[in-house]
């Protein structure tokens, strides 16, 4: 009589309750597994035996195999928890040596890489932090970073496309009012709006954008300026036109043009003797300054004293370079005769440029015109070329701004239409930005983590690999979740969540046990029952025995 049945029997079923222990007791560990024990029967080895009349020895445990399906999908409050959504593993790097694993409850370590509980760094590629592409290489360990981010200027490198305006300006606007353009004075213009750009140090800038229909058919003025100062006037030539004042008998303002805000005030009183007749250019500032300029004039000058006259002017005015000749029509006839001043007006160009050049900060465009076709169709070539001189503009706390000057960017109106409606904006857009501390971070489906900083920007900090085995049951447990490859599994297929036999990532999220907690319970009764019968065996072979030896 042979024991040996019934003895495998309780060794396999002892095996089995062992694995499904084990499974009831990772019920909740996430990415765990289930196992299986799996059972062949024996054969003696013998050369004389046939099949039909050899019986077996009992049974033994074939393997223990693993079952990787897909476990449940709970959402957790840890943005670096990150679950697998269909096959793969996370690849981990333990000071050179390579795991795998499908549990994603990640932290940061003090170098600010992601790890495991157990300090195992994830691994992914890189990232290039010019461009902020993904550089696909040797994975490596995936490191975010807690450095500020550094601002963009608007438009300040290649690549950047700087500032849009699409806008609608309503062709049944009337001329403004107010033929001198003024940012205070709103009959000066038809339209306004505004937007921030940055400068290379990321200091935010209000660029104001002010618009004002021209004479000429389908066309309209552009006006700018920044911070509130700076003012570049548009191009058109009723307003480039310099100051010019006419002032009668006793000083009285007879008329004042004053079409260039640019304006100087009188830098040093009239010579006694000189004219009551004059014409200013860049001189007098207001009619109160053009009153007292003629009140310290004498009544019967030369035309000599005249000329003489508005040349020491020049030389005490700060911009000389905007100062025109002045030419005496004709000598006073008469205290009540008002004699009239003819003004060359030579060099409205040469003067312009001169007025934008002088004003700290300024705005200014190449091109100060937008042109419609009949149709309301933006004509003008785009894109506009804006320079902002930041010289001496200061900061908030109240130093001067050492940032790159002049602040240079394309400002393109593509989009822009004269149709007749209302006035409206559409698109307002730049592309610079200040600096930013990040404020948080999440995995893609992909595997891309990306960093969100303060300022509203977010940027690619890496991408986690995921690696795949031919035969995933091949592969040899290490405990705390991981495993190792071995002859068995085959060399791991690396790549990224998503591509070929890869599944994806959910970020905020873990992958539960796939241990069926009732299946596992009913499995756990039939071991039972399968050892109990394997004990009656040995014990009905026992009674047999017993039999025999007492029939002495």
């Amino acid at each position: 009589m042979s024991f040996q049945q019934g003895l495998s029997g309780l060794n396999a079923a002892a095996k089995n309750l062992d694995a499904i222990g084990n499974n009831v007791a990772n019920a909740a560990t996430v990415g765990f597994k289930t196992s299986q024990a799996q059972f062949a029967d024996v054969y003696a080895a013998s050369l004389s035996g046939s099949g039909a009349s050899q019986i077996g020895l009992g049974t033994k445990v074939a393997a223990v195999a693993q079952q990787f399906t897909q476990g449940n999908i709970t959402a957790s409050n840890n943005p670096l928890d990150v679950a697998i959504n269909g096959g793969g593993f996370f690849r981990l790097d333990n000071n050179g040596a390579i795991s795998y694993t499908r549990n994603g409850q990640f932290q940061l370590d003090k170098s600010g890489n992601i790890v495991t509980s157990s300090g195992a760094k994830i691994t992914g590629f890189g990232v290039d932090i010019t461009t902020g592409l993904i550089v696909a290489t040797n994975p490596g360990p995936v490191t975010i970073s807690q450095a500020d981010l550094k601002p963009q200027a608007t438009g300040g490198s290649a690549g950047q496309t700087g500032a849009k305006v699409g806008l609608n300006l309503d062709s049944r606007s009337l001329l403004p009012a107010a033929a001198t353009f003024s940012p205070t004075d709103p009959t000066s213009y038809n339209n306004s709006t505004s937007m921030t750009v940055y400068d290379t140090l990321g200091n935010p800038h209000t660029l104001s954008l002010y618009f004002s229909k021209a004479a000429a058919v389908g066309t309209w003025n552009v006006g700018t300026n920044v911070d509130g100062v700076g003012l570049q006037v548009p191009a058109d030539a009723a307003v480039v036109k310099l100051n010019t004042g006419y002032l009668g008998t006793g000083g009285a303002l007879v008329a004042a043009n004053s079409l260039n805000t640019r304006a100087l005030a009188v830098q040093a009183a009239w010579p006694v003797g000189s004219a009551p007749y004059i014409a200013a250019t860049n001189v007098i500032a207001s009619a109160a300054a053009a009153t007292a300029a003629a009140a310290a004039i004498g009544a019967t000058p030369t035309p000599a004293q005249v000329n003489a006259a508005v040349a020491a002017a020049a030389t005490a005015a700060a911009d000389m370079a905007l100062m025109n000749s002045a030419v005496i029509a004709s000598p006073p006839v008469g205290a009540a005769q008002i004699a009239e001043a003819a003004l060359t007006l030579t060099a409205n160009t040469a003067a312009q440029t001169a007025v934008a050049a002088t004003t700290v900060p300024s705005a200014t465009l190449s091109t100060t015109q937008l042109v419609f076709d009949t149709a309301g169709q933006l004509t003008t070539a785009m894109p506009f070329n804006i320079s902002i001189n930041l010289a001496g503009v200061m900061t908030a706390l109240g130093q001067t701004n050492s940032a790159t000057t002049p602040l240079t960017f394309d400002l393109d109106f593509t989009g822009t239409s004269q149709y007749g409606s209302a006035f409206g904006v559409n698109t307002l857009t730049q592309d610079g930005y200040t600096s930013g501390r990040l404020s948080g971070f999440a995995v893609a489906a992909d595997g891309v983590v990306q960093g969100r900083y303060s300022n509203g920007q977010s940027r690619n900090m890496g991408q986690l690999v995921l690696a795949n085995f031919t035969n995933p049951n091949g592969l040899k447990p290490l405990g705390n979740n991981q495993w190792s490859e071995s002859t068995e599994s085959g060399q791991p297929l690396v790549n990224t969540p998503g591509s070929g036999s890869l599944g994806v990532l959910q970020s905020g999220s873990v992958e539960e046990s796939n241990t069926d907690l009732t299946a596992e319970l009913v499995n756990m009764i039939t071991a039972q029952r399968v050892y109990q019968a394997n004990a009656q065996t040995i014990k009905t072979q026992d009674a047999v025995l017993q039999t025999i030896v007492n029939l002495r």
